[in-house]
């Protein structure tokens, strides 16, 4: 009996060093080869935003001179536990040895769901192990999520800006939000399905079974100003939640595909509250809240229904105008805003500096409210029916990106329309400002070479694709 034990424990052993060799050896190529100035392996089938994931690596050193390490597996080694693994990953590529001890690693095995982070001793004081076990449950819940590679990024941004402190004044705001359910995830199973793809359906289902806390001093103004006032309240208060009644439909959409916690709520407001005072100014049914230049934000696009009333969108505020991730102030995407005019009058410095200017459209608003299941419903059977003709997934893309800003849906519909219809430019710049957007940097600047070959009198793309194709071309032995 004894020696029967004493074999089982002598297997199970010898499984964890195979385990533990695999880690520090192979399969793969990285783990063998000599150690990269940043260290960045993806073992999963999803290297879309590998390229930005680098950049991400290099701008979080850049501002704190911490090391930072991201290593995505399929799956856990057998019989190895998320622990040990990153604890023989972090040795094996020794982190932090030459930024003076300073370094942190991310490691996340996407089978299991488990995502660790190894941080070295000089740094064990600003992350001491509460807050690192916090900040991996919540990745395990974000990293589910339509936007994983946001999570990521922000995540290591956020650490490298808090290494950068003697001490903590707050802890980091990476806590799931309240109300965000694995009902959001899995279709109402209750657990993570990585085969479910939730629908509009299940999406609107969820939020309006969330509950409506908050919700009587949150309901939209006939005062544009009032409805402004309230949003910036609720985003000090740290409301994320997607029923919040001032928000359009679409608005809550957004919500709930790209979550934000109450921590990231305020971050944002503390942006809005140093560039204070905003000019707000009205055109017809639309509102725009434009902030003091020079502090990084977005304006408030606010919108009137039928019945008087002034409702936020988040979304247009997203695809409306863009802020580069080295500039603070914002631009204005398009040259024929509905609100344009209205933006102008602001006297903002970037006002009339659209970026597509003559490029590509904006679509018109529809008269809000309008039932967004209805009018998807309806243009995926005109796209059905007549299945040859472009302009059903396109328009259908540009509800799924201006209304919602669900951009994986967005992206699916103009690369069909795209597909119908290659000769149309409208349709390669929504995409390349889709894939921008979405961190996939390989098909934005595929999408951006493509519309320089077919308009070569476009100075200013050649340009974009020069500077982008040299800001994310990585020097040997920069990364493994």
């Amino acid at each position: 009996m004894r020696a029967t034990r004493r074999a089982i424990l002598w297997i199970a052993a010898a499984g964890l060093l195979g385990s533990l060799a695999w880690l520090l050896l192979g399969p793969s190529g990285p783990w063998a080869t000599k150690r990269p100035r940043y260290v960045f392996v993806n073992e999963t089938e999803n290297h879309a935003h590998d390229t930005a994931l680098k950049m991400s690596l290099k701008l979080a050193e850049k501002r704190s001179g911490i090391e930072n390490g991201l290593i995505l597996l399929k799956g856990l080694p057998a019989g190895a536990t998320i622990e040990e693994t990153a604890e023989a990953l972090f040795r094996r590529w020794q982190i932090g040895r030459d930024r003076g001890g300073r370094g942190i690693l991310y490691v996340y095995a996407e089978e299991e769901n488990r995502f660790k982070i190894e941080v070295s001793y000089a740094l064990e004081g600003v992350f001491p192990d509460l807050l690192c076990h916090r900040l991996e449950q919540a990745a395990q819940t974000y990293l589910l999520s339509e936007i994983p590679q946001d999570f990521l990024s922000e995540l290591l941004i956020t650490m490298n800006i808090e290494g950068q402190e003697t001490r903590r004044e707050a802890p980091l705001g990476f806590e799931p939000p309240a109300w965000l359910s694995p009902r959001m995830l899995s279709g109402g199973a209750g657990v993570a399905a990585r085969s479910y793809r939730p629908t509009l359906e299940d999406y609107l289902e969820a939020v309006r079974a969330l509950p409506e806390e908050d919700a009587a001093a949150f309901r939209p103004s006939p005062d544009p100003s009032e409805s402004a006032k309230l949003y910036l309240a609720s985003l000090e208060l740290g409301l994320g939640d997607p029923r919040l009644p001032l928000l359009t439909e679409g608005s809550q959409i957004f919500r709930a595909v790209v979550p934000r916690s109450q921590a990231q709520q305020r971050r944002v407001m503390d942006y809005y509250q140093k560039a204070m005072p905003y000019d707000l100014r009205r055109h017809d049914d639309l509102a725009v809240a434009v902030f003091r230049p020079g502090v990084a934000n977005l304006p408030i696009v606010l919108r009137r229904s039928r019945d008087g009333l002034w409702y936020v969108d988040e979304p247009k505020s997203w695809t409306w105008f863009h802020r580069w991730e080295d500039q603070n102030d914002f631009f204005p995407k398009y040259d024929d805003l509905p609100l344009g005019s209205a933006l102008r009058q602001t006297g903002h410095p970037n006002a009339d500096r659209p970026i597509y200017r003559g490029r590509v459209p904006t679509p018109r608003p529809r008269p809000y409210p309008f039932s967004l299941i209805q009018a998807v419903a309806e243009l995926e059977a005109k796209a059905r029916a007549d299945d040859r003709n472009p302009e059903w997934p396109a328009r259908l893309g540009e509800v799924y990106l201006f209304e919602m800003n669900w951009i994986s849906r967005a992206i699916e519909s103009f690369d069909q329309a795209a597909r119908l219809d290659p000769t149309r430019l409208e349709y390669h710049w929504r995409l390349y400002d889709l894939y921008i957007n979405h961190s996939e940097v390989e098909k934005a600047l595929s999408e951006l070479r493509l519309l320089v070959e077919r308009s070569p009198e476009d100075a200013e793309a050649k340009q974009w694709l020069e500077w982008y194709t040299a800001a994310y071309t990585f020097a040997p032995g920069e990364f493994p």
